[in-house]
């Protein structure tokens, strides 16, 4: 492993303003982002977005069973200091007052595929179908 990779290892979270880099979260690191674009897409809340979570990765509506084994990090609506620090005192609480879980959620996430992959095999199956072939 080289050295970059290892320091990376050791991160818990980060917070970017677009698309989680798949390097990161594949080392267990934690999104905690705004939710908009493609961040609101691909982060679902730890706290809030069980159902969605549920339906978007499980296709699952069995938001209670499905939705907490499908979220990912912690996000926040308002643009103003007071709702990022909502989400990171929540993402801290997570990581000081459950390790067992914040672990289980950091190995879960690194094993998630986030790579374009799938989404553009979807659109590929989308294209064929409306060609009609």
């Amino acid at each position: 492993m080289r050295k970059r990779e290892r320091e990376r290892c050791f991160l818990f979270f980060f917070f970017l303003p677009s698309h989680p880099p798949p390097f990161l979260c594949s080392y267990g690191a934690l999104p905690c982002v705004r939710a908009t674009g493609g961040l609101r897409d691909t982060v679902f809340d730890v706290d809030h977005d069980h159902g969605r979570a549920a339906w978007e990765v499980a296709g699952s509506t069995d938001a209670a069973a499905d939705g907490p084994g499908c979220t990912n990090g912690w996000s926040f609506e308002g643009t103003d200091a007071g709702a990022l620090d909502s989400a990171l005192d929540r993402a801290l609480d997570a990581y000081w007052t459950s390790r067992d879980w914040f672990r289980a959620t950091q190995a879960r996430v690194a094993r998630q595929d986030w790579s374009w992959a799938a989404p553009a095999l979807d659109y590929v199956q989308i294209y064929r179908e409306a060609a009609g072939s």
